[in-house]
């Protein structure tokens, strides 16, 4: 019987286990994929402790993004085969207990499957559509930034921020990334951001930030922090600047959004999530044509930090929640 990883609680530390269960059979519009390796997220996180806006059941199945190899289609599926390389685009499921990744097999639905990318590795197949679709859609559709824009890419060492830094990049878009750990800022770099801040001296964030766009501020910002955390860096905004918030590492569900700063520069704050984006199809496609191009030619490349065998999956989430990894975060069949 295969293995697939459950959630059977709220929290990290007994809410999950690694279970032996029975092959289950697509449904219409679904297909069964063989699982070549899975990357973890923070929703993941998110979605076990209860703080994820997909509502936790008990039990389920968990994680989104998956490399692998169909199995079975099921009925009304006439764009996949048996056979064919897919990796998953996430997506907000209804049926949390029947769809997820973490395991040895996956059902998904099947419009949420997109090409295996020529070229990347199992590991690195399953670390391309989440980050990359979360900054598409964020800086490109809703930031509407253009070449010569100035972007702030907070926590840019994640999977996340790699993703945006390399999009935004790619878009023509000149990159400030953060992160709290001096030991990074040569990785960021080399990730393409133009400059880098280490967030521990919020004091004068905003200040930097003035000084490295020449006075004229962020055109937009990248931030999965969020709490009071706007507070160090919104008077470093452009003139109609925006703001989108994605994440809640700062803690909490709450953001404080300092007012004054953000009438002065007429900038304009976004709970953000690319889930609203990928659950319409053209969107979706448009998304998933842009990453793929990119892919080709060679303006982003997905970059893998570890990988842990699936049975060590406490191992690997407890290394996600020390916030060290510079990359994707993978488990193993």
């Amino acid at each position: 019987m295969p293995k697939v990883l459950h959630v059977i609680g709220e929290g990290l530390d007994n809410g999950l286990e690694l279970a032996d269960v029975s092959v289950a059979d697509p449904d219409k519009g679904e297909v069964r994929i063989k699982v070549s390796a899975s990357a973890l997220n923070q929703a993941d996180i998110l979605y076990i402790n209860s703080m994820h806006y997909t509502e936790l059941k008990l039990p389920s199945r968990i994680g989104s993004e998956a490399s692998g190899v169909v199995e079975a289609v099921g009925a009304g599926v006439s764009d996949i085969k048996v056979g064919d390389r897919v990796s998953t685009v996430p997506f907000f499921s209804t049926a949390p207990e029947r769809h997820g990744v973490h395991g040895e097999y996956a059902i998904v639905p099947a419009e949420f499957c997109a090409p295996w990318p020529e070229g990347l590795t199992e590991q690195e197949g399953c670390s391309v559509w989440m980050q990359y679709l979360t900054a598409y859609f964020s800086l490109k559709s809703l930031g509407e930034l253009k070449a010569g824009d100035t972007a702030l890419i907070i926590a840019g060492a994640s999977s996340a921020g790699i993703g945006a830094i390399q999009i935004a990049k790619s878009l023509g878009v000149n990159v400030v990334a953060t992160t709290r750990s001096a030991n990074k800022n040569e990785f960021l770099k080399n990730v393409g951001a133009d400059h880098v801040i280490n967030t521990t001296d919020e004091a004068s964030f905003h200040e930097q930030l003035q000084k490295m766009t020449g006075g004229k501020g962020v055109n937009f910002a990248f931030d999965p922090v969020a709490g009071s955390f706007l507070k160090a860096y919104t008077q470093g905004m452009a003139r109609d600047g925006k703001i989108a918030v994605y994440g809640m590492l700062g803690g909490g569900t709450d953001i404080v959004v300092p007012i004054l700063d953000v009438i002065r520069t007429r900038t304009s704050v976004h709970a953000y999530s690319m889930y609203n984006y990928v659950s319409d199809p053209d969107l979706r496609k448009e998304g998933i044509d842009y990453i793929c191009k990119a892919l080709e030619g060679g303006k982003i490349k997905p970059i893998v930090d570890r990988v842990f065998l699936l049975q060590d999956y406490k191992e690997a989430y407890a290394y996600m929640s020390k916030g060290s990894q510079c990359g994707k975060i993978i488990l193993q069949p």
